[in-house]
């Protein structure tokens, strides 16, 4: 199977002209015979606002025209993607990626670790919910968001929920480099999974973003690199090697198990 990150810029409050070009990549993918594809935090809004009101005006409904112009690529191509946008519902608006099928919306993560930066400031705090893992054709995918890769308890607990692929849309600005180079691919390797993390190469309104849009594989390799290049970068998956959780050496003589040895009644979270 064929997985892949969107590297792309994003328009500032356009959401017609985001979703469009969300579309063009989707019908390149399918194009290419990929089955996931994962785009950028707030890919259809847009990230960066100074106050609610600016928030509210870039925010979009789950049930507009915008997502619905993607839904409806989905079932045309038979593809899973990830988007990101502000999502409003009703009077409140959360930072949220939606994963999308040939069937409609699968599932959603509202980002619940909100730094003080961007939209973030500006956002609400999202009631609690069980792990968002959602079982798809293209395996059981884990969402998160940017800022969430910080927090180890968040990805680790996708992977106990069963996540063979955790995607993680992102706005990484210049100064993140760290969560690229270091955080992917340990999160990666320390979870087994699959990490796609999509990010921008732009930037907005004064705020430039570094690219690096990758796929790591179950041993914390890097398949995929985007560098600081626009488009889709695409690797092979054998979700096998993510439902594996030992790492043999030596049959019998040298094994070791992170997932079966952890003792959670000794920790304090």
């Amino acid at each position: 199977m064929k997985i892949a990150v969107a590297q792309i810029g994003v328009a500032r409050g356009d959401g017609a002209r985001n979703a469009g070009e969300i579309v063009r990549r989707i019908e390149q993918a399918a194009a290419e015979g990929i089955a996931l594809v994962a785009f950028p935090e707030c890919s259809l809004t847009g990230y960066v606002c100074h106050s609610r009101a600016e928030l509210a005006a870039m925010a979009l409904s789950a049930d507009g025209a915008e997502v619905a112009s993607i839904r409806a690529a989905c079932q045309r191509t038979g593809l899973h993607v990830v988007i990101g946008l502000f999502e409003r519902e009703g009077a409140r608006i959360f930072n949220t990626a939606l994963l999308i099928g040939p069937h409609g919306i699968v599932g959603r993560h509202r980002k619940s670790h909100l730094p003080f930066l961007g939209g973030d400031r500006f956002v609400d705090q999202p009631d609690p919910t069980a792990p968002a893992v959602f079982e798809t054709p293209a395996g059981r995918i884990g969402l998160a968001i940017c800022y969430e890769i910080r927090f180890p308890e968040v990805v680790r607990t996708l992977a106990l929920e069963g996540a063979e692929i955790v995607v993680l849309p992102t706005n990484w600005p210049t100064a993140s480099r760290i969560l690229a180079d270091l955080f992917t691919p340990v999160r990666a390797a320390e979870n087994f999974v699959y990490f796609l993390a999509a990010n921008r190469n732009d930037s907005e309104d004064g705020a430039a973003f570094l690219g690096s849009s990758q796929i790591v594989d179950p041993s914390g390799t890097v398949v995929a690199h985007a560098g600081t290049g626009t488009g889709l970068f695409a690797a092979e998956a054998d979700l096998s090697r993510a439902r594996n959780k030992t790492i043999v050496f030596q049959a019998g003589e040298f094994e070791i198990a992170p997932f079966r040895d952890r003792k959670p009644e000794t920790y304090r979270l």
